[in-house]
């Protein structure tokens, strides 16, 4: 395989390992295929992401799930508005994006009750997220 930038031989070793093993107990389609070699060609694992996406264990998510799930969301997306297509992005992954939901009161431990929108209002000011 040639690499689309220098790897240490160690690396290119590895990751072509790892690609070969993945190619061939994984089933995908051969545009599924491009784009793990494409992904392994720029010096990425095929057990690593895009965005950074971790299982619940701390493991990450192969790349091949995450582009499978953003390939569903470009193609159901394609002919809706951006807030239509963030709407559906977000019910795909079981976020609700309700805004009567923001409204109601959250009680806390001290039992006070707080707002959803005051609550996110003074997030948005913090330096770090």
């Amino acid at each position: 395989m040639r690499f689309n930038r220098y790897l240490p031989e160690e690396t290119r070793t590895l990751l072509e390992e790892q690609y070969k093993d993945y190619i061939k107990n994984t089933p995908m389609t051969k545009k599924e295929q491009r784009a793990v070699r494409e992904w392994v060609k720029d010096g990425h694992s095929v057990y690593e992401n895009s965005s950074g996406g971790w299982y619940d264990g701390g493991v990450p998510i192969p790349f091949l799930e995450v582009y499978r799930d953003e390939e569903y969301i470009r193609i159901h997306t394609k002919n809706m508005s951006p807030d239509e297509a963030r709407k559906f992005a977000l019910s795909y992954y079981g976020w609700d994006d309700d805004p009567a939901q923001d409204s109601e009161p959250i009680p806390n431990e001290s039992g006070y009750i707080l707002d959803k929108q005051f609550i996110s209002e003074i997030e948005a000011e913090l330096p770090f997220r």
